[in-house]
């Protein structure tokens, strides 16, 4: 058998040396490293244990590489925004598409799209972006980046906000129950309190959960703008777990959002864009 001269021997063993481990959980901020349960009621621990298990189980959401789906905003059943989000939560990128619906017609196919990729947790990476097709301007980049971290911040904490109630930095706390009203929690709901440790979440949720089924029915978020409150109207699966494929807007008629074509996965470098 040949043998490697030692100098090429020596670069290849540097360069698997230099290759990085496979990740084995999701990509997070760096602190805090791990949801920390001394931080909530045990009671409240216990509820939300119990609900995300009905939803499924911890243990599927921990696995989930790559989310996907489609968020419709409708007012009185009129397409207001369309949105198509492929999450890699595997490695921390975001790959957002943006429907203009000046440009919808009759057609799927004469849709123009914004597009956006860029990296969640270095925002020294380099962004891409575009509008039908074609690259964006170097210099807009970074808003269409920013402008997509909001939209995930809300689009996905609204479809997948009962797994991370389990996320780093979440405190859980009783919050009483609520009472039946228009067919929702029947025959009651039992309510927790989600706050956050300084510098991972802003917003206070509060979710309700029904006491016969443990699936949340209604949740509410507390912003400096206000109260906002959704009932949840439908459930979809995925990847062997539920999520919310309709959400209703309580103090707005009229105002709803449904998730379609929700899917789990693997993420590709392709979806991701550049130098990412």
């Amino acid at each position: 058998m040949r043998q490697l001269p030692s100098l090429l021997l020596a670069s290849l063993l540097g360069a698997l040396a230099a290759c990085p481990a496979p990740r084995t959980t999701a990509a997070t901020r760096p602190t805090p490293a791990a949801f920390d349960p001394a931080n909530s009621e045990p009671a409240a621990l216990a509820l939300v244990d119990t609900a995300i298990a009905a939803l499924g189980g911890l243990d599927k959401w921990q696995q989930v590489k790559e989310l996907r789906f489609e968020v419709l905003y409708k007012q009185s059943g009129t397409l207001g925004a369309r949105y198509q989000h492929r999450w890699d939560r595997w490695n921390g990128r975001h790959a957002m598409r943006t429907a203009d619906l000046k440009t919808t017609g009759n057609r799927e196919e004469d849709i123009k799209w914004h597009d956006v990729r860029y990296d969640i947790f270095n925002k020294d990476a380099i962004f891409w972006s575009s509008y039908a097709n074609q690259e964006a301007e170097r210099g807009n980049y970074e808003q269409a980046a920013e402008q997509a971290r909001v939209r995930l911040a809300e689009d996905g904490y609204r479809v997948a906000l009962f797994y991370k109630l389990r996320d780093p930095g979440v405190r859980l706390a009783l919050a009483g129950s609520l009472a039946p009203s228009a067919g929702v929690c029947e025959p009651s709901c039992n309510s927790v309190k989600v706050t956050f440790d300084a510098g991972t979440g802003t917003d206070t949720w509060t979710v309700h959960f029904n006491k016969n089924s443990n699936l949340p029915e209604i949740f509410e978020q507390e912003t400096s703008r206000g109260r906002l409150g959704y009932r949840i109207g439908a459930w979809a699966d995925a990847g062997g777990l539920k999520w919310p494929s309709l959400l209703s807007n309580i103090g707005l008629a009229g105002e709803t959002f449904e998730f379609v074509n929700i899917a789990v996965g693997d993420p590709s470098d392709a979806s991701y864009g550049r130098d990412l």
